[in-house]
């Protein structure tokens, strides 16, 4: 298609190259059609007008590109891919008023949908898995995406990154070398964040620590590029001895691409010894103007072989696309994360909704962080002194995780002491906040109750709301209630004799809050901090995970003491001031029995636990105490189909406490511990006094009186027992 443009001397041309699904292209000719049906983000140009050899009369077009499953569009079918090609003449005309305008005029296009190129004699077979070698038509200016294709594509990239750095041969260096021709140091930096970097080659340490190649720089990246730099200290290559070890005949690093060897990259021989002795070495000094020392009299050089690689081509790089070089001694790389973005193909087809819906679930490939999920891109560096050394870079997905549940009846439970706890705080030691995290979705029986799974990728949050958990929850609630059926429904008034009318005991309600989240991050230690490792943070909240309540009838006990016809006369006393009163009397004694607890978790895959943050506390809760009051005969009486009704006054009164018993493990500047605290809760005085009053078909309750009074303030029993552990 570009045959011979590149000659002609009187006009200058350039080739637009577009990317079409053949069965959308059939038929096209103009430029805006092919512009609309284009796939590639912008449209590939060319310069034809390079001035080619006497006898070479074509100009070569060559773009390597990611395959993007969005081409796809949710279908579950193979599809051909084809090009058109349209070439311009262009030149500049000087503008009416200010300077010149590029003009350019269509001279050719072909659409290789309508005018297939056949006869293609060897496709790429690694690349296509496919050869045509037998003569016949067919097209071959078209290529097939498949179902799988990202999958595969993904797995054979990584495996030819592994694979090319192994046959380049990562060179290890114990001890210095002299050649004039080298460097001294070399740095992997992350240009936004100048405190992480890291030091893989440094000659000036001892010789157990010069090559620290085998260390890959990690970094979290997504879509968007991430920026990394490659710096070289003590570069000598301009004016210095160059004998040019592994590289062509004639060259020598004085060109920038033969030190960041991006394009090209021979071998070392690995057979038996990787190196030879120099001979010429102190004449290459002495023509350096280096004096010789009994360090330096001595050098040895790596034997190069035929076997030639292309780092860019295994690695998809495009020069100030996806790397910049600098200068002679820096190079940026420009790295991003490519995520496999195909889920389910199989199940997918016309229903676009199901389809997007499906879509989404590619994020699960990325659930747990495992070394498969790393892509290894690599650098060779090279100078006659140190060739073939391999800057390796670990590139992670910018991903995080977040799972919470929670189950709750709404209720707040009193701990002694009367401190209400509530499922909705949170941990001490942590950040998680679980009101800020649920939107109930789900009731039975008084059980409310929510599961969400979000991720966040590169920045944007995908919510993945699981309520699954229907029969767990279903059978708590059947459990309490059967338990609450031997809870009175008023045991002031139970006089029916046997089990509820001594006491009442009720289950109290778990309220449990579950919070993970787990992402990539880096560790703060300096001797690491170059590695990308999974954080882990968790919180568990139980306010409270179970508890029970008993409830004793004080009247019921003393009425049924034989002594001395005791019981029968506190009746008769009891039962006639409420007659006179037309009132209730009631006096219960309670003691409430309640396993609460928090848990915290601060985890990553280097350092392991951190114990100083990581945290756990149970608390056995035994509010008691005694209560006792009045009631009104009289109620005020709604007139609804439920036949609502109400006394119309009470007063109470209530002295309480309890014994708080609390085991805790714990880092403090000590180190970890064990810690059982034992707590008096005080001793208090409630007073309320309380009239319904009864208006316009409501009930306005009126606190006349709501009082407490401190007696006793909290105290420990006894000192606490602080326990000291090993750091196992």
């Amino acid at each position: 298609m570009f045959h011979g443009y590149n000659l002609e001397k009187k006009n200058k041309y350039k080739a637009k190259v577009y990317l079409l699904e053949e069965t959308e292209a059939i038929g096209l000719t103009q430029t805006e059609d092919f512009e609309d049906k284009n796939l590639w983000d912008a449209v590939i140009t060319d310069d034809l007008s390079s001035t080619g050899k006497d006898d070479d009369f074509n100009h070569y077009l060559k773009h390597n590109f990611n395959i993007n499953i969005d081409w796809k569009k949710g279908e579950n079918i193979k599809k051909n891919f084809t090009v058109a090609v349209e070439v311009y003449r262009v030149w500049e005309e000087p503008g009416m008023i200010y300077g010149t305008y590029a003009k350019e005029e269509r001279v050719a296009f072909k659409n290789y949908a309508d005018t297939p190129t056949t006869d293609l004699i060897n496709y790429n077979a690694e690349l296509l898995k496919t050869q045509d070698v037998d003569k016949k038509d067919s097209i071959s200016s078209r290529f097939m995406v498949s179902e799988e294709l990202m999958d595969h594509y993904l797995t054979r990239i990584e495996q030819d990154k592994k694979n090319m750095i192994q046959y380049i041969g990562d060179i290890e260096y114990t001890k210095r070398e002299f050649d004039p021709c080298g460097y001294s140091k070399i740095t992997i930096q992350d240009k936004g964040d100048a405190s992480r970097s890291l030091v893989i080659f440094d000659e000036t340490k001892p010789a157990n620590e010069i090559d620290k190649t085998e260390h890959a720089f990690g970094i979290i990246a997504g879509d968007n590029r991430k920026e990394i730099t490659i710096t070289l200290d003590g570069l000598q290559t301009k004016n210095q001895f160059c004998q040019g070890s592994l590289l062509d005949e004639g060259q020598k690093h004085t060109q920038d691409k033969n030190v960041f060897q991006v394009d090209k990259v021979y071998s070392a021989f690995f057979r038996g010894e990787i190196t030879t002795p120099d001979s010429t070495h102190q004449q290459q000094q002495n023509d350096a103007g280096i004096p010789t020392t009994v360090e330096n009299s001595k050098d040895t050089d790596v034997i190069i072989t035929d076997n030639v690689s292309n780092p860019s081509a295994a690695q998809q790089w495009q020069d100030r696309i996806d790397y910049k070089i600098e200068s002679d001694k820096e190079i940026t790389l420009k790295l991003r994360y490519l995520y496999n973005k195909s889920a389910f193909e199989s199940l997918q087809g016309s229903n676009k909704t199901l389809n997007n819906a499906v879509n989404l679930f590619w994020v699960f490939r990325y659930f747990w962080f495992t070394d498969r999920i790393v892509q290894k891109y690599f650098l060779p560096i090279s100078t006659c002194r140190y060739p073939n050394q391999i800057a390796k870079i670990n590139v992670y997905p910018d991903i995080e995780w977040e799972v919470s549940f929670l189950i709750t009846t709404g209720e707040t439970h009193t701990l002694a002491g009367g401190k209400k706890d509530d499922v909705t705080n949170y941990p001490s030691r942590q950040n998680f906040k679980f009101s800020d995290r649920f939107k109930l979705t789900r009731e039975y029986k008084g059980f409310s109750f929510a599961t969400d799974i979000s991720v966040k990728v590169n920045g944007d949050v995908h919510k993945l709301g699981l309520d699954k958990i229907e029969n767990i929850i279903k059978k708590l609630a059947d459990l309490k209630e059967f338990l609450d059926q031997f809870n009175s429904s008023n045991s002031v008034n139970a006089s029916t004799g046997g089990f509820k009318e001594y006491f009442t005991f009720k289950l109290v309600s778990p309220n449990i809050a579950l919070a993970f989240k787990w992402n990539l991050g880096y560790v703060v230690e300096s001797a690491h901090n170059h590695k990308a490792v999974t954080m882990l943070n968790g919180a568990l909240k139980l306010a409270p995970l179970i508890g029970v309540n008993f409830e004793v009838d004080l009247f019921i006990i003393t009425d049924n003491i034989k002594v001395y016809g005791i019981g029968p006369i506190t009746k008769f006393i009891r039962k006639s001031i409420e007659w006179v009163t037309e009132t209730d009397i009631f006096v219960l004694a309670y003691v409430n029995v309640e396993l609460h607890g928090e848990f915290t978790l601060v985890y990553n895959s280097i350092n392991g636990f951190d114990s100083k943050k990581s945290y756990r506390k149970a608390i056995l809760s035994i509010p008691f105490g005694v209560r006792g009051g009045i009631k009104s005969n009289e109620e005020n009486v709604i007139i609804l189909p439920t036949g609502e009704k109400t006394e119309k006054f009470n007063a109470e009164i209530s002295i309480n406490s309890g014994i708080d018993i609390v085991e805790e493990l714990g880092t403090d500047n000590t180190g970890p511990y064990k810690k059982n605290s034992y707590i008096f809760k005080g001793l208090n005085v409630k007073v309320v006094i309380v009239e319904n009053v009864f208006s316009r078909n409501r009930i306005s309750v009126i606190p006349k009186i709501d009082e407490t009074f401190e007696i006793l303030k909290e105290d420990k029993i006894c000192p606490d027992n602080t326990e000291y552990l090993n750091n196992n």
